[in-house]
């Protein structure tokens, strides 16, 4: 079984919006990686520019006396899920009304929560997205997993998050580049017109 241990977390954290933050860089040592005697290690760090955290150092440290570390043991390494799960550990995420949640924890909270109104669910679907992207994780993905809803609508859920300054730096596909294309009649099959 794989186990992610925290090892070093910097007291410095960066706001990355809407009430989610993380720290500004983290270690976390990995065991039990298939394929992997021994330990990894993952030096974490959030890079501003790029609106999200960075493995800015990975060791392989072996395991006992006979193991060895190989180009093919390094090839094993996870590096983004050793980023992603570490990260939604040592992120935290403030939502009025509710106290202070680890990331992990915050996603659960989303998958159990129903009902939303349309603002509720703008809100959540933009605190969801920033978490995903400061950790690495695929973000309209996680979105709609957390939500509930399919990807196609955690779209439009970010695209009005974006247009009420809720998600600053989401980059989301461009609207006008989407949807069916609406053309002239054609012979030989159905109109979209």
């Amino acid at each position: 079984m794989v186990q992610f241990e925290s090892v070093g977390l910097s007291e410095a954290r960066v706001d990355v919006g809407h009430g989610v933050s993380v720290p500004e860089m983290w270690s976390v040592r990995v065991t039990g990686e298939q394929g992997v005697p021994g330990r990894i290690q993952v030096d974490a760090l959030y890079v501003p520019e790029l609106g999200r955290v960075v493995a800015e150092c990975v060791i392989v440290l072996r395991g006992d006396g006979r193991d060895e570390v190989t180009s093919l043991t390094l090839r094993e390494v996870r590096v983004q899920t050793a980023l992603q799960v570490s990260g939604l550990k040592v992120s935290t995420v403030f939502e009025p009304g509710h106290p202070i949640a680890t990331g992990g924890e915050y996603i659960r909270r989303m998958r159990e929560r129903t009902d939303r109104s349309l603002t509720e669910s703008v809100a959540d679907a933009s605190r969801v997205y920033l978490l995903a992207t400061a950790i690495n994780l695929p973000p309209l993905r996680t979105v709609a997993d957390s939500l509930g809803v399919s990807q196609s609508t955690a779209t439009r859920l970010m695209t009005r998050a974006r247009s009420e300054g809720l998600a600053p730096g989401a980059r989301l596909p461009d609207q006008s580049l989407t949807g069916p294309i609406v053309g002239p009649p054609s012979s030989g099959g159905p109109s979209l017109s």
